[in-house]
């Protein structure tokens, strides 16, 4: 038996799954996984989690050239869902998007918005491939929840509908704002967004018109200019810290 525990993320309902007593055919990518570089066998138990109903242990009951399935044993957790605080974000390039998408999951970030602004350099995503590495962050880090994750907007557009119920909080780069922890605690207890812009900042007109909402709270990160991946780690981590589940 491996090891290590084995999570692996699955779009069916496990619940619907371990109700009925039916088996599960893993994905190709998965099977290659357990048979190849696992070493899995018959009788080796691993964890299957769908983002939905929760966590839940199964035996693998068959392996063949092509297949491997699995019966759930037992249910073990609940989904957990995370605490309300949505991203957005310019992106930028590919290796520090895709970090800034990882630890996203790892942090606990409920819903994920990538914003074109006017220094945007990356205007397009690929989103199949943030799913991916969502998918990934999550097996490893033991959650059981993905963040929603939207498609690509423009930042005017996005502003256009948002609820200003939701207070945003808008990284600075000048440092302009005050600083980011005095700002939550007197936010405490109201629904928020984290605002991070790409290499470059904010344009003039961009930082005027997020300045001219009325749920746009300008903060700062601190004596130094952040890149944007780090300013995206720093905020939340405070925003859990201050507001989120770090702060029970």
């Amino acid at each position: 038996m491996p090891k290590s525990k084995i999570r692996l993320y699955c779009h069916a309902n496990l619940e619907e799954l371990f109700k009925a007593h039916k088996e599960y055919a893993l994905t190709s990518e998965q099977f290659h996984y357990l048979n190849s570089v696992m070493r899995c066998k018959v009788g080796d138990k691993i964890n299957l989690l769908d983002g939905r109903t929760g966590e839940y242990q199964c035996k693998i009951v068959f392996i063949s050239r092509k297949e491997l399935r699995v019966k759930i044993c037992r249910f073990l957790k609940s989904v957990s869902s995370p605490a309300d605080l949505w991203l957005l974000f310019a992106p930028i390039k590919k290796a520090r998007t895709e970090l800034i998408i990882e630890k996203c999951v790892e942090l606990g970030v409920k819903k994920i918005i990538p914003v074109i602004t006017d220094f945007t350099n990356l205007p397009n995503v690929n989103k199949k491939r943030f799913q991916s590495i969502m998918i990934s962050s999550a097996q490893q880090c033991g959650s059981t929840w993905l963040p929603e994750l939207e498609d690509l907007k423009t930042l005017k557009k996005v502003l256009q509908s948002w609820d200003p119920e939701r207070i945003m909080i808008f990284c600075d780069e000048t440092l302009q704002g005050n600083h980011i922890n005095v700002v939550l605690k007197n936010l405490k207890l109201k629904p928020m967004a984290i605002l991070v812009g790409p290499e470059g900042g904010f344009s003039k007109n961009e930082v005027d018109l997020l300045m001219s909402q009325e749920y746009v709270n300008s903060v700062s990160l601190g004596p130094q200019v952040l890149r944007a991946e780090t300013a995206v780690i720093a905020s939340v981590s405070v925003w859990q810290s201050t507001c989120g589940f770090w702060s029970n």
